[in-house]
């Protein structure tokens, strides 16, 4: 497959180069330009021209372009004359790796360099194209101006103008040939740079496969010969290495430092104005996250350092070994500070043994394999990190780890597993089994590094989300203020599963095995079953509870993000946001309903009939909820109730409290939450007390004893009435004298109130001033009285 690619511009450049043949070839009408304007598309065409030569290749640049090519021709030959590619079949793991690595890194430089010049080779064709165009109709014009016997003026225009197009078509031809030479040049070293790499990988396979074997002799039997290998490998010596690489990375990637360069110094402000505004708050806060987050903010610049270094691997196209080992290096500078701060103090002191062992590591791996200083030096390495991690187990370091407790009990638990791994490392190593030794000791070493490295990053940008949170500038949005403890909780949460994810990964890679597990999920995600006439894959189903979720959880951040931010800040009427929020909830989840239909699988035609089964099923089982689905649109487009409304539907009588698809909430008065089917809201008779107002007319009844004088308890109540703050003015209260009762005089004090549900509270307060008043005037309320006449029986 690697191979197809070179091939593919090949024939991509045979396409260009012969269609302008085969267009040519084809008899094809080109009107000439009329006489009359001559003049101004002269002017018009000799812009283009010097738009045109604009992109010609200048000398410099043809130079630049060349040094380039025999720049990457220099690197192929330099790696191709490596000693150790005449004998791939017999190297060792970390060799192969090695190797790898470095074809890997001049591949990417290839490839790059491939991409950049074919889209110069065609931008050029390009514009040969419209040059021929151009050339082939002034060619038409001259022809026409000359049989049309044209002033001598314009025929020399033209001509000019022809001659230039031509001239600027020679020096695009010859550029298009330029480009294309350098092109075959890389496409060739590609190809032979594809082989090699796939040479590598089978060799890697292979050797993978004799682990278990004793490749050199025992370490005890070493001792007793007279003579002890103790020669280095026969490459050029790591610091000539190192000071080429970064010289050719510094000549190779000027703009991208400066960018580098420049986003730490934004970094670095940006963390420490945050820092600054948010040490207030978390100086209140006793909690070991917020404790951790403190720690945190006293060092941007630990923070800053952290994130621009880790950027390495995304501002650049190629990282070479020896630049990648010194990023990793000045990368545990920030991670060591980081994890001082925040680590028990019984557990600081030895987050520097995995880091001392994976430097050890890294120094072994430029000693050859096969010497006796790279067996004690192995053997060495072994016992150190042997005796690191035994030391951690017994302390339960990680254990003990603040705010990302979870991660902590898994490098508790991972570090027994590697206990054992080294333990089989090392007795490997004494019987000759070098390549497993060597393999398990790297493996570990570096998944633990890369531990630390991920557990100070999870640390480090959860704080920089929690800063941004609770930063003045965040707490303005309503949303943000409202809801800021959730939305670190649920951003917190997927941060730390994606950079578990990558550890996972990554760890996978050093054991070499991330290919056979990926492969494995492949194999398991599409493997095909049948419902039915229907052929679905474990894959298709993930991917369509995914998209459900996804699209469940979109669908809520609409509705807060309408009715707790949009809302506030733009005058609707109310009920609008809720009925908008409702709305965009449907459509999004119809949307997404496709979108998950049509990921796991389904066609048209098995849609159809997916919905008519669906059809079938509201016709008999789900009436119901597909007549609640509706009822819901319906309340979301006619309003008749609205979120915070007063409604009694029979025997219920509350606030709503959320309008949702299928039911709606309604908070009683006795505090209870009764989930109410949305058509029972649409099919029976409610009352909304609240539907255009809040306002609410309000009835004290009260019985004075006979003979009282009706007019004094009237004026008396309308004086009661005037006297209470939450009794509207207008519309005026009414006192009335409804009749004459069987114990009493009857009276009713009607008044109005603004909002509704201080109903009761009013009542009470007026009940409570009415007696008081009737009984400082006198006026007795009555008990209720009965004449009870006995009839004797008795003569």
């Amino acid at each position: 497959m690697k191979i197809i690619k070179p091939v593919f511009i090949f024939v991509l450049l045979f396409l260009i180069t012969t269609r302008t043949g085969a267009q040519d070839s084809l008899k094809i009408v080109i009107n000439p330009i009329p006489l009359s304007e001559i003049s101004a598309s002269v002017t018009e065409i000799n812009q283009d021209i010097l738009e045109f030569r604009t992109t010609i290749l200048t000398d410099p640049r043809k130079a630049r372009i060349d040094q380039e090519t025999d720049t990457m021709i220099f690197s192929l030959n330099l790696l191709r004359e490596d000693p150790r590619i005449q004998r791939i079949n017999q190297l060792n793991f970390r060799s192969l790796t090695i190797i790898e690595g470095e074809w890997e890194l001049l591949r990417s430089s290839l490839k790059a360099k491939q991409n950049e010049y074919a889209a110069i080779v065609l931008d050029l064709e390009s514009r040969k194209k419209e040059i021929v165009n151009s050339i082939n109709r002034w060619d038409t014009t001259l022809s026409f101006a000359e049989e049309a016997e044209a002033p001598i003026s314009v025929i020399t225009q033209i001509r000019s103008t022809l001659s230039r197009l031509i001239s600027l078509n020679e020096d695009l031809k010859s550029d298009s040939e330029f480009m294309q030479e350098n092109l075959v040049q890389i496409s060739n070293s590609l190809i032979f740079c594809d082989e090699i790499i796939e040479n590598v990988n089978t060799a890697k396979d292979i050797v993978t496969r004799q682990f278990f074997e004793l490749n050199q002799p025992p370490l005890w039997s070493l001792f007793k010969k007279d003579t002890i290998s103790n020669r280095f490998d026969a490459r050029r010596s790591v610091s000539e290495d190192l000071k080429n690489e970064v010289r050719d990375f510094a000549y190779n990637n000027p703009f991208r430092l400066f960018i580098h360069l420049t986003l730490f110094i934004i970094i670095l402000f940006t963390l420490s104005y945050l820092f600054k505004d948010i040490k207030i708050a978390l100086a209140k806060s006793n909690t070991p996250a917020d404790d951790a987050i403190h720690k945190i903010v006293e060092r941007p610049l630990s923070a800053s350092m952290l994130v621009a270094f880790l950027l390495t691997y995304l501002l650049y196209r190629t990282i070479p070994l020896y630049i990648g080992a010194l990023n990793i290096l000045f990368l545990m500078i920030p991670v060591l500070i980081i994890l001082n701060d925040i680590l028990p103090l019984r557990s600081r002191r030895y987050i520097f043994l995995p880091v001392a062992a994976s430097i050890l590591v890294q120094l072994h791996s430029y000693i050859s394999l096969d010497s006796f200083i790279s067996r004690l030096f192995l053997l060495s390495i072994i016992t150190f990190s042997l005796a690191s991690f035994i030391l951690i187990v017994r302390r339960r370091t990680f254990r003990s780890m603040k705010f990302a407790r979870n991660f902590g009990r898994l490098l508790y638990y991972l570090a027994v597993v590697y206990i054992f791994f080294l333990c089989i490392s090392l007795f490997a190593s004494i019987a000759g089994a070098v390549m497993l030794s060597e393999y398990l000791v790297y493996a570990v070493t570096r998944s633990v590094v890369l531990g630390l490295i991920i557990y100070a990053l999870g640390i480090t940008v959860n704080s920089i989300i929690y800063t941004s949170i609770y930063s003045k500038s965040a707490q303005k949005l309503n949303l943000v203020a409202q809801y800021h403890s959730t939305i670190y909780s649920r951003i917190s949460q997927l941060i730390n599963i994606l950079i578990w994810i990558f550890w996972l990964i990554i760890t996978l890679k050093l054991f070499n095995a991330w290919d056979r597990v990926l492969n494995v999920l492949k194999h398991f995600l599409s493997d095909e079953f049948k419902i039915g006439t229907v052929s679905l894959t474990i894959g298709s189903l993930f991917l369509f509870f995914i998209i459900i979720w996804f699209t469940l959880w979109i669908s809520r951040i609409a509705k807060i993000v309408v009715e707790g931010e949009v809302a506030p800040r733009v005058k609707m009427k109310r009920g609008v946001p809720g009925a908008i929020s409702l709305v965009m909830r449907i459509a999004i989840i119809s949307i997404g309903f496709l979108f998950a239909i049509a990921a796991a699988g389904f066609g048209m035609d098995k849609l159809t009939i997916l919905i008519g089964a669906l059809g079938v099923g509201i016709g008999f089982g789900l009436q119901n909820i597909f007549n609640n689905l509706v009822s819901g649109i319906i309340l979301a487009f006619e309003r008749p109730i609205q979120e915070g409304d007063i409604i009694e539907v029979g025997t219920l009588w509350g606030t709503v409290k959320e309008i949702g698809i299928r039911a709606s909430t309604i908070f009683t008065f006795d505090g209870a939450e009764v989930i109410v089917p949305n058509g029972n809201l649409i099919s029976n008779e409610l009352i909304n007390w609240t539907l255009t107002d809040r306002y609410r007319r309000v009835e004290v009844v009260v019985g004075v004893k006979y003979g009282t004088d009706p007019d004094k308890v009237l004026q008396l109540l309308r004086d009661v009435a005037e006297s209470q703050e939450d009794i509207l003015k207008e519309p005026a209260a009414l006192a009335l004298f409804t009749g004459f009762g069987d114990s009493s005089l009857d009276f009713k004090l009607l008044f109005w109130i603004a909002r509704a549900d201080n109903r009761f509270i009013v009542q009470s307060q007026v009940n409570v001033a009415v007696n008081e008043a009737l009984k400082s005037a006198g006026i007795e309320i009555p008990f209720p009285q009965r004449d009870v006449y006995i009839k004797s029986t008795v003569k």
